[in-house]
């Protein structure tokens, strides 16, 4: 490797992490300082403060990624056109494309951290700040999620077992109650299906096991008060960031056996993949803005006389550029919950045409 590409890359990465972890730790805090309210009358300890900061960094991280590398790159080769650099190593007979290979691989790297966050990192992080909210708030876990499926105590000492809920229309399916007595099982109920109505949920399709008398009874439906109503239900699910891309699969596959289709949870599978391939195109916009070769209006503007304008125009490109992003990525996957638009294709859209734009603007970079 080139003395000019080690210079490039760690003056690169040193700006990716004072962007991106700077940005994000403010983003943190600020989170942080929203929760005052809610935490401040418990009396918290700084600990458990101090771990909700940093626990929220890795979010933060992952959703400004792309914008800092975008602003990252824009920012060091723009400075290097201004010195005179990139001059230089053409006269010297570079190659830019092979100086900026490195560069390529840094985007793949970046775009495998993306994954690694969203898939690994995230999630842990995610339940952990869930566990820190309730534990500085002292709310006492009711529900237990895993896999889709719900394990709860009813209001009378009953365990209440929830094969599957559907949070958009308050709906259970596969619901198994277990009543006790002095410790011992006295009645089993089960049904097909409970749909909450008022104040109360109504069971349907019930079978009633009396295990003291060894009796079956069947029942078309049947009113139970003694499970929690909904809101506690959504307080304690697991939300999408919690969970991985192969238990949303899991999940969503359930939703499907059980006869119900959900386009919001197809759109952010979907979005899983697409998201972090942004981080390499953006690294490449950046890259061909600063030093290609089919836009001189457009470099004259990024490359202002005064040096200090020239970071600011670059940081001022590179926060529009990622606003453009921004919109049009919220706007297609808005598209794609409501089912405008196919729900696998709207997270694809606006990464696609980025990357489209990257790639012709980097092959106008001038050898």
């Amino acid at each position: 490797m080139l003395i000019v590409q080690k210079l490039y890359i760690k003056e690169f990465l040193k700006a990716l992490i004072v962007l991106g972890l700077g940005i994000s730790l403010i983003f943190s805090i600020i989170g942080l300082i929203d929760k005052i309210d809610e935490f401040m009358p418990h009396k918290p300890p700084l600990k458990l403060l101090f771990e909700y900061i940093v626990l929220t960094i890795p979010r933060y991280f992952h959703y400004l990624m792309a914008m800092s590398t975008l602003l990252a790159s824009l920012f060091i080769f723009s400075q290097a056109i201004k010195r005179k650099e990139i001059v230089i190593i053409k006269a010297a007979s570079g190659r830019m494309k092979r100086i900026l290979l490195p560069f390529l691989v840094i985007g793949l790297v970046l775009t495998l951290l993306g994954f690694a966050l969203e898939e690994i990192v995230i999630p842990v992080t995610a339940k952990r700040i869930k566990a820190i909210r309730n534990q500085i708030t002292e709310k006492k876990k009711e529900v237990t999620f895993k896999d889709g499926t719900l394990y709860m105590r009813g209001k009378d000492g009953s365990i209440v077992r929830i094969s599957l809920y559907l949070p958009d229309k308050n709906i259970s399916k596969g619901v198994s109650i277990f009543r006790f007595d002095a410790g011992q099982l006295k009645e089993r109920i089960n049904a097909d299906t409970a749909e909450w109505e008022g104040s109360a949920w109504k069971l349907k399709a019930v079978t009633l096991y009396d295990m003291s008398n060894g009796k079956i009874s069947s029942l078309r439906e049947m009113a139970y008060p003694n499970i929690e109503s909904p809101k506690i239900f959504r307080e304690d699910l697991w939300t999408v960031e919690e969970m991985s891309m192969l238990e949303l699969i899991k999940y969503q596959s359930r939703l499907a056996e059980a006869g119900f289709k959900n386009i919001k949870l197809s759109v952010d599978i979907s979005s899983r993949l697409s998201y972090p391939l942004i981080n390499f195109f953006m690294l490449l916009l950046g890259i061909s803005l600063s030093v290609g070769g089919d836009h001189k209006a457009l470099q004259k503007i990024l490359h202002a006389k005064s040096a200090s304008h020239s970071g600011v125009i670059a940081a001022g490109m590179g926060l529009l550029i990622s606003l453009v992003y921004w919109l049009g990525y919220s706007v297609f996957l808005s598209l794609g919950y409501t089912g405008a638009i196919n729900p696998l294709a709207a997270p694809w859209i606006m990464p696609l045409i980025f990357a489209l734009i990257s790639v012709y603007l980097y092959y106008q970079i001038p050898e």
